[in-house]
């Protein structure tokens, strides 16, 4: 479960705002995207932004990222300037869920900006998209966000290698994920573990009595039939 807003939070970043990135945001975000560029390449892709090019070669690529219907891109606004952006991606092996990447700009690093942003991508996430979890993959050596995942209230799962971005990809992921409270009230009441209710049944009030059966909490354990070796 997220964690809550912080007093620091409150007190501090009450005036920002999540929000879809929009045209008009287009040369506020390329600001602050090529200011942090140096940070993101560690353990990001760049896409159409790894090379300068001219704002309207930019700016097509840009249109054509925002109208996809494979993500949606949300900025975190102190008025029209860009702290930070985060995308959610949809997981191949769960339509409950998502996967949220995030980067923060270079300027508006150690002011916990970072975990205030995740924690708003992903009650967003619940609460507007109305998934049940939402997933991070995060590079093993990333430590910093790491640990920020395990602050907000992000549970460590698994690692696993695979091809991992960025210039200091190590070639393995941490796989974390923050569970809704339905989810969370489910596994504390019936003695169940969160990452095996992400796609049960039982997650519908109506359904609730076949987490008592067996034969289906073993269908619907972690991981799922894609993920199994």
């Amino acid at each position: 479960m997220v964690e809550f807003a912080t007093q620091y939070e409150v007190e501090h970043f009450n005036d920002l705002r999540l929000r879809l990135v929009t045209p008009p945001d287009a040369l506020e975000y390329f600001k602050a995207f090529h200011e942090s560029r140096e940070n993101n390449a560690s353990y990001l892709d760049l896409g159409y932004l790894a090379k300068p090019h001219s704002f309207n070669e930019n700016f097509a690529s840009f249109m054509a990222t925002i109208r996809s219907r494979k993500l949606d891109l949300f900025g975190l606004y102190s008025g029209k300037r860009v702290l930070g952006a985060g995308v959610y991606h949809f997981v191949p092996y769960s339509e409950n869920g998502c996967q949220i990447v995030l980067w923060i700009r270079t300027s508006e690093t150690g002011k916990s900006i970072g975990a205030y942003l995740l924690k708003c991508l992903t009650m967003h996430a619940f609460f507007n998209k109305k998934f049940h979890f939402a997933e991070l993959l995060i590079d093993e050596t990333h430590t910093a966000s790491r640990s920020m995942a395990e602050k907000v209230g992000y549970l460590y799962i698994e690692t696993f290698e695979t091809y991992t971005q960025g210039e200091k990809g190590s070639g393995k992921y941490c796989r974390y994920i923050c569970f809704d409270s339905t989810i969370d009230a489910l596994a504390e009441g019936y003695g169940k573990k969160e990452i095996d209710l992400i796609d049960h049944p039982a997650y519908n009030h109506e359904d609730i009595d076949l987490i008592l059966d067996e034969d289906i909490n073993e269908a619907f354990k972690w991981p799922p039939p894609m993920l199994r070796d």
